[in-house]
């Protein structure tokens, strides 16, 4: 064990050899995204935001995961100066800059992982050594002794994330870059209603369309101030087509309070499935306006397609930018290990609806594409039947849906819409 321990601090030490004046020798390049590639993606709770930020991570990638949530909430455990940070100069400047070059995952991320850090080393076991990444904490370490200048417009050197160590949570274990390789492709991901630092939209985003639309109005402009300095952007929603498992997600993470019973069972019973169903439907409908205004080269991606491969999922991203496509990277040692990420509800629908056979009688005739739910694979994409209404594209449940192309897995918006409005 001393030797492992022995060989790895030496290579840690190479690797804070070469990480020692790197913001002069690298910062030009990669402050300015020397890729040329951008991934905004769009997306919402519960739909496997949080692995895909992951497996993108680990091939190459550089992408902030959830970069917009709680910052009222979390960020005056870390930070004395928080105000600068929520207003829409601190908010969309955030977004920008962490298209143009590798972001942490928000602007106290490296205050309040060095700050954990180093209350997790002073009580760390000589018996914990085997399971520590000794590279990934003496890159930390370094790092953590160099102040992190991170307030609007977020431009200084220092405020970069180089060695992918604070772009996943702020909390994480590991680093997913102390190799200090370019990334493939930099970007970020967040919910698409989370706040811009515009409170009046922030307070009606959800479910009013003419919100929803100056929500685009405001990404647009960053994504068009970033392409104008030569990078290409795409931008991509995150969402997933199974209401049903999309709801018992929900229900289980706190998220359908009043429309189900929890059971001793530890199953859900279904009390108002128009309820249960509403807020998914309301998100998918919002999403899809949201990024189709933002681009109209939008893309889109399901949870499903993520659970069905993961490696062509990240090929596909990979491979969804026109200038100098680029293939996605093996993927390297998981980082940030979490159940929290994937698959946590393999099962059938049954293992956790109680009243499932009633709910199947219920929409069996009435709602054909709900009765599809019930039934259909985890991994398999639905094309959800859609339908225009004074322009604005809406889910029809009274029809049937269809079942996607299993051998894709990045699509337009504009094609899934146009086959949703057939389906």
């Amino acid at each position: 064990m001393f030797s492992k321990f022995l060989s790895l601090s030496l290579l840690a030490g190479s690797t804070l050899a070469m990480w020692t004046g790197v913001r002069e020798e690298m910062g030009a390049s990669f402050a300015h995204n020397a890729t040329g590639r951008s991934l905004l993606i769009l997306k919402t709770a519960r739909t496997g935001s949080t692995w895909l930020c992951d497996l993108l991570n680990q091939r190459g990638m550089h992408v902030t995961q959830e970069a917009l949530l709680n910052w009222e909430r979390d960020c005056p455990h870390f930070s004395n100066n928080c105000h600068q940070y929520f207003t829409k100069e601190g908010r969309l400047g955030w977004v920008t800059q962490s298209l143009l070059r590798p972001m942490p995952k928000t602007p106290y991320a490296i205050d309040g992982s060095c700050q954990k850090f180093a209350k997790r080393s002073k009580h760390l076991k000589i018996e914990e050594l085997a399971d520590v990444d000794i590279v990934a904490n003496e890159v930390r370490e370094k790092l953590c002794a160099v102040e992190a200048q991170c307030h609007p417009p977020y431009t200084h050197e220092s405020c970069s994330d180089l060695t992918g160590c604070f772009n996943q949570r702020v909390e994480q274990k590991g680093c997913y870059n102390v190799e200090l390789r370019e990334p493939s492709i930099t970007g970020i991901s967040f919910n698409f209603q989370s706040s811009l630092g515009e409170a009046a939209i922030a307070d009606c985003i959800k479910g009013n369309p003419t919100c929803v639309s100056k929500q685009a109005v405001m990404l647009r402009e960053a994504t068009e101030a970033v392409e104008k300095k030569g990078i290409e952007v795409v931008t991509v929603a995150q969402v997933r087509t199974n209401l049903l498992r999309w709801g018992v997600s929900r229900a289980f993470h706190g998220g359908h309070a009043g429309t189900v019973k929890y059971k001793s069972n530890g199953k859900i019973k279904i009390q108002n499935l128009e309820s249960f169903l509403s807020g998914p439907v309301a998100m998918i409908e919002s999403l899809l306006q949201l990024v189709t205004e933002v681009s109209d080269k939008s893309q889109i991606i399901f949870y499903e397609d993520v659970a069905r491969n993961q490696d062509k999922s990240a090929a596909a991203i990979a491979n969804a930018f026109v200038m100098s496509k680029t293939e996605a990277r093996e993927a390297a040692t998981d980082v940030n290990p979490s159940a929290n990420e994937q698959n946590q509800h393999p099962g059938g629908l049954e293992d956790y609806i109680h009243n499932l056979d009633e709910i199947r009688e219920q929409v069996r005739d009435t709602q054909p594409c709900v009765f599809r739910m019930t039934e259909n694979a985890k991994t398999e994409t639905l094309v959800l039947p859609l339908t225009e209404i004074d322009g604005q594209v809406k889910i029809d449940l009274s029809r049937d849906c269809c079942v996607a192309d299993k051998n894709t897995y990045l699509r337009s918006v504009a094609d899934y819409v146009k086959a949703g409005l057939k389906c």
